[in-house]
């Protein structure tokens, strides 16, 4: 009789646990879906070409872009989307730097979305369909 009460109790247990485990494992991944979120350049709309960028977040009112990204570790040499929190659109495309702005809404999605707090920061993100990349590192603070 003891077997029998046990047995279910430890079933409902072990599920429970795995549906929690899982629903925060899930909670950790954070997309971005080019489609929903429009960035832009000095001349364009930025558009992902290729399987991994590294993102990083900055204000061009208290730092220059190419200042921020010098300092970033990029052995694989990735293209780094700079995405600017003053939404200054005059810098052009130099190297392996791409650097972007959006409207006020798109930066704040962004910003709630990657939970970003304080500026510079950056991340990597991974390409899993044509415009949804999943960030793929922790968001790391200058």
């Amino acid at each position: 009789m003891r077997i029998s009460v046990t047995l279910p109790f430890f079933a409902v247990l072990f599920l429970a646990a795995s549906f929690f485990y899982f629903q925060w494992t899930y909670s950790k991944f954070k997309f971005i879906d080019f489609k929903d979120y429009v960035l832009y350049g000095r001349d364009y709309i930025f558009s992902p070409l290729d399987d991994k960028y590294i993102v990083v977040f900055y204000n061009s009112k208290s730092s220059n872009v190419f200042d921020v990204t010098k300092n970033i570790p990029n052995e694989s040499n990735l293209k780094i989307l700079a995405i600017d929190f003053y939404q200054n659109i005059d810098n052009d495309i130099k190297g392996n730097v791409v650097p972007l702005s959006s409207g006020m809404n798109t930066l704040l999605r962004l910003s709630n979305n990657f939970r970003v707090v304080s500026l510079p920061v950056y991340f990597l993100i991974e390409k899993k369909s044509s415009f949804k990349f999943i960030q793929i590192s922790k968001i790391i603070k200058f």
